[in-house]
């Protein structure tokens, strides 16, 4: 007779993680917009879990062979196999309810810990957690203040520091240690070991604070509308780097932020309301049908478009370098549609900032070659000097004057996501330089 209760359902979290890890895995998608996307409100506490076996994948897999948990049971579907598992030995430390799946799992517990204790398992490295000061309504003299009052340390470089100095010192933070940013203000700088702390703070919750990689802060940092200039975020959902645009302009002008799908477009509402941001006009419809009547005076624009995302740290993949040239040249043209619709469409652009989160040439440095050869009246800025040559990474030299004025934010080097920003300036009559 068997000792397991069939009639004992899997919770409906692990089944529903089960579902997004394996989308993760087979279609290369994010977690963060897998879990936005899921409607099941209990499966957004796991996003704990997804981050556990992203960051333990090699040793969650391994335990499973190793151990022939899959062998033994043919039955067990393997994404739940790998939620179980993950959430038994790296997670909670313990499951959920009686299901078989759940009662399988907790009978190898013993074999799992003694198969990732014998191969000399040591967890990965994380990147630092960067948090945000959202300055619409909370100063860093006030961030500084909280942060003393709870016996965190401030961390200081002296002045004329260099970039490399500063990764040192970042890598050696203390778990009690933060740090202010090098290249952008109000982001600051803890240990990995805090990651899911700050996920969960009030000073989070109340938008006060927003936890943003400091990759994806260069965007907006580079852009550097000032207060009161007119701007277009042309794809803005989920809404963190219009929010950072509108601290940095000082919640001082105008941001026409732009989102076609109506869910995204119902977040970035939230977003931007609750951070306080009073200057952004959200518009809900197509990027690609805007222009100087519908956005009149637009003097700077971000465009950040759908990528395939390969240099975010919270993606999945079968292989870290797998790569699909169908979906990158169908993600390319609609990548070089969007920016050269943002240089022809609207007559007073100064600034154009292309940023993805990709790392691939294609939608990068050949999305910036074939965008200035339609449109000539643009030239590249060097992204190194905005930051006062203060970065290692830049575009691929093969590029001629394309890649030198670009950048890369690079996770094993520069300790953040990966990014590529590039930035662009209208040509003044009569100005030929490269």
């Amino acid at each position: 007779m068997s000792k397991f209760n069939h009639s004992v359902k899997v919770p409906t979290q692990y089944k529903v993680t089960a579902k997004i890890l394996k989308a993760a895995l087979e279609k290369q998608r994010s977690i963060k917009s897998l879990i936005f996307e899921e409607k099941h409100a209990r499966v957004r506490s796991l996003h704990a879990v997804l981050n556990h076996y992203s960051e333990n994948r090699g040793a969650v897999d391994n335990a499973i062979a190793e151990t022939g948990l899959l062998k033994d049971n043919p039955n067990l579907d393997i994404c739940l196999a790998k939620v179980l598992v993950t959430e038994l030995i790296f997670g909670r430390k313990s499951l959920n309810g009686d299901s078989k799946p759940v009662q399988t799992v907790r009978s190898y517990e013993e074999k799992l810990h003694q198969v990732i204790g014998e191969s000399g398992y040591k967890k990965k490295e994380l990147n630092p957690r960067y948090v945000r000061i959202n300055t619409n309504i909370f100063s860093l003299a006030e961030a500084l203040e909280y942060l003393a009052g709870e016996e965190w340390r401030r961390k200081e470089l002296p002045a004329d520091a260099s970039y490399p100095d500063f990764l040192v010192a970042v890598k050696a933070l203390e778990e009690d240690e933060f740090m202010t940013d090098m290249h952008v203000e109000g982001v600051l700088i803890f240990h990995s070991k805090w990651a899911h702390y700050w996920a969960s703070h009030d000073l989070v919750r109340s938008r006060k604070l927003i936890l943003q990689n400091k990759a994806t802060c260069l965007a907006a940092e580079l852009l550097a509308p000032p207060a009161g200039a007119t701007v277009l975020d042309m794809c803005a959902a989920p809404g963190m780097k219009t929010l950072h645009l509108c601290n940095v302009m000082q919640n001082k002008g105008r941001i026409y932020a732009v989102e076609q799908s109506t869910e995204r477009y119902r977040a970035l509402c939230n977003i931007t309301e609750e951070a306080g941001c009073e200057i952004v006009s959200p518009i809900l419809g197509d990027a690609l049908h805007l222009d100087g009547q519908r956005c009149p005076d637009v003097e700077y624009i971000l465009v950040d478009p759908s990528c395939s995302g390969n240099g975010m740290q919270n993606r999945l993949s079968l292989c870290d370098e797998e790569k699909d040239d169908h979906r990158l040249y169908k993600l390319a043209g609609l990548q070089i549609k969007i920016l050269s619709h943002a240089m022809c469409a609207f007559p007073n652009v100064k600034r154009i900032a292309y940023c993805t989160c990709s790392l691939w040439k294609e939608e990068n440095e050949q999305v910036v070659q074939r965008c200035l050869q339609m449109n000539p009246s643009f030239k590249l800025l060097s992204c190194k000097k905005a930051l006062r040559n203060k970065w290692q990474n830049v575009g691929d030299k093969e590029y001629a004057n394309i890649g030198k004025n670009c950048l890369y934010c690079l996770p094993d080097s520069d300790l953040t996501d990966g990014i590529f920003v590039a930035l662009f300036e209208k040509r003044k009559e009569g100005d030929t330089d490269n």
